[in-house]
């Protein structure tokens, strides 16, 4: 799974995109990695109101089951527990925890090439 370097937007790891995040409070605990890397799973509890740094896969698409909390997409748009966030291949995303912080179980899966 690899990320690109754009100019004007910030690119990382998922521990890099959550720079300025208070480590002490954020857990990013990686559940499990299959078939080679194609597919990985990490629990992330975010701590209230924290946002990312922005963030672009190449090759893989990303999704999020809220379990608890919130999280807000670059335009506003709130997801709460229960539902499922996601973003596509080659789509920039900067999500933030809500007020309540987020604790959410992140998917990732490698998208073959077009």
């Amino acid at each position: 799974m690899t990320q690109t370097n754009v100019e004007g937007v910030s690119f990382a790891s998922i521990s890099a995109a959550l720079e300025g995040v208070d480590r002490s409070r954020l857990t990013l605990v990686p559940l499990f990695t299959g078939d080679g890397g194609v597919f990985t799973a990490h629990l992330v509890v975010w701590p209230p109101n924290s946002g990312s740094q922005a963030c672009l896969h190449e090759d893989f698409a990303e999704a999020a089951h809220i379990v608890a909390g919130s999280i807000v997409d670059e335009d506003g748009t709130e997801h709460r527990a229960g539902e499922l966030w996601l973003r596509p291949a080659h789509h920039v995303h900067h999500p933030r925890s809500g007020a309540e912080g987020a604790q959410l179980v992140l998917w990732r899966v490698n998208v073959p090439a077009p």
